[in-house]
């Protein structure tokens, strides 16, 4: 499978934050700290067999557990006359797999007012929590600074691969993403990569992707992928800044409330 070693860090990188159960057939991921983090508790599909008997298992026990969501994720499109014989319909929405050399750093322009450093100090730690608390307050109300919360725990875990890094303009903070770099496998991973709304469009986010191709060039890692809605208008600028699509990957919802 041509994505296999992407499937591989992806697991790498939720192992950070949840503990999991697998077989033959999922793999279900648990973060017992942030249960109704959905990007933390889901269940990953791993073959295309026997899908109805075990999208129905996987609605059962969460069912049975009394959790208010159930989210599944496959690397392959479910057909939809399987969905249609499920008495609960999923919200479907599909992510795409975008890569870039590290070397093409020297490509890429940015807006150089920005500097970006890793979150090695508490202050700019801090900082870069509320940045991400901000920019994320609209979509997730109060649950943003619960989840920024729990995943600082991760930043200061000394032996976490997962660094997270914060965008200044001056003394003000205003964006922020994570880089997971896994030397053994020759690749990062770019994560939950935000600009606050009123420096958007400016060459910032660009910047950003310039300075963490560079600074994965400089640890000897040749190859940078993240992952983004398909229909997210920032794909416009990954794709400016030289990364291309890969492959795709599936998300399946379903709502117990």
């Amino acid at each position: 499978m041509k994505l296999d070693k992407y499937f591989q860090v992806e697991k790498m990188y939720i192992h950070n934050f949840s503990t999991s159960e697998e077989n033959e057939q999922v793999i279900r991921f648990s973060d017992n700290k942030l249960q109704d983090m959905y990007t933390h508790n889901f269940t990953l599909i791993k073959k295309e067999e026997n899908l109805l008997s075990i999208l129905r298992n996987e609605i059962g026990i969460r069912k049975r557990e009394k959790k208010e969501f159930l989210r599944i994720e496959t690397y392959f499109e479910i057909n939809s006359s399987i969905l249609s014989q499920l008495s609960i319909k999923p919200e479907i929405s599909i992510y795409d797999f975008m890569n870039i050399d590290t070397h093409q750093h020297f490509k890429i322009d940015g807006n150089k007012q920005g500097e970006l450093k890793e979150a090695c100090t508490k202050e700019v730690l801090e900082k870069g929590m509320i940045a991400d608390e901000k920019t994320n307050q609209e979509e997730m109300g109060d649950f943003a600074k619960v989840r920024i919360k729990r995943k600082a725990d991760i930043y200061q875990d000394r032996n976490s691969k997962i660094k997270f890094y914060v965008l200044f303009l001056g003394d003000e903070a205003i964006g922020t993403c994570e880089m997971m770099m896994v030397k053994e496998r020759n690749i990062a991973k770019i994560e939950d990569f935000d600009i606050l709304k009123a420096y958007r469009r400016k060459g910032f986010g660009s910047f950003v992707l310039k300075s963490l191709l560079e600074i994965a060039y400089k640890h000897q890692i040749d190859e940078i992928y993240l992952i983004t809605d398909h229909d997210d208008t920032a794909k416009d600028m990954y794709k400016k800044c030289g990364f291309r699509k890969i492959g795709e990957k599936y998300e399946y919802f379903f709502s117990f409330r």
